[in-house]
């Protein structure tokens, strides 16, 4: 090898190190410059659709006014408390997608620190916040879905969540028994018949106070499947904590708040 070319070798070399040390990264959706950190820059972070109002139990983007979306009106949620900070529409759901069907859990960091921002004006010891939960148990995958994935995306979020909240997970306490249709185009309806007594105890839950985590709440039949499996253990009160939340059908882009 000649030497320009040990130099050019060198010169690349040094350019990928400086680029490694460097305290600049590229933003996930624009791919601008931005600190490292979230992985969004801060017009992007902005730009995140939050509803401007919505069910006050299971997060529904509502008009504004509105205390309870047309499903909770009609009958009681098994979760106690639900937590939901952003609208499962773009960009929000394709960095979802990423994350889940392409491994890229850089992308899902941004939105933690969203749900993590939700969490601390929910929950706390004043009068008019929630009481935090013993432990978090995130919603579990079928054995086979997790083979084929790789990962449960739920159980990374919940890791994410409990070192920052100090708040300790059970990853295996619960196990799902049979392997579901996806629940993607299902009605309301037949995503309950679709994870009803899908859920069993692996391991005894000796907590009164739990929060379940997921990625994306649709209609809630995942959790209050989960909720019900729980509570005929002994658990007193389920809590459920979710990046996003799909928007009903009377949903307007204009129902997002705007900084």
């Amino acid at each position: 090898m000649d030497l320009l070319s040990q130099t050019g070798i060198r010169r690349l070399v040094a350019q990928g190190l400086s680029l490694c040390r460097s305290r600049v990264s590229v933003c996930l959706l624009c791919l601008a410059r931005c600190p490292p950190g979230p992985g969004l820059c801060a017009a992007c972070m902005a730009s995140l659709p939050m509803p401007t109002w919505s069910c006050q139990r299971c997060r529904e983007p509502v008009a504004a006014g509105v205390e309870l979306c047309a499903c909770c009106r009609q009958r009681e949620r098994l979760f106690a408390h639900c937590i939901a900070p952003l609208v499962y529409t773009c960009p929000v759901s394709g960095l979802i997608k990423r994350a889940k069907y392409s491994r890229q859990l850089l992308c899902v960091r941004p939105l933690v620190s969203c749900l993590q921002q939700a969490l601390a004006a929910e929950y706390g010891e004043g009068k008019s916040q929630q009481p935090w939960p013993e432990a978090l148990i995130p919603v579990p995958l079928h054995w086979w879905k997790l083979r084929c994935r790789g990962f449960n995306l739920a159980a990374f979020i919940a890791r994410r969540l409990g070192t920052q909240l100090d708040v300790p997970v059970l990853p295996s306490h619960v196990r799902r028994l049979g392997s579901t249709r996806n629940q993607q185009g299902l009605s309301a309806r037949a995503r309950q018949a679709n994870v009803r007594q899908v859920f069993s105890i692996k391991k005894p839950v000796r907590c009164r106070h739990l929060a379940l985590v997921d990625d994306v709440l649709t209609t809630g039949a995942t959790a209050e499947s989960l909720c019900r499996t729980l509570c005929a253990q002994g658990v007193k009160r389920v809590d459920l904590w979710c990046l996003a939340r799909t928007p009903g059908h009377e949903y307007r882009p204009t129902d997002i708040a705007k900084d």
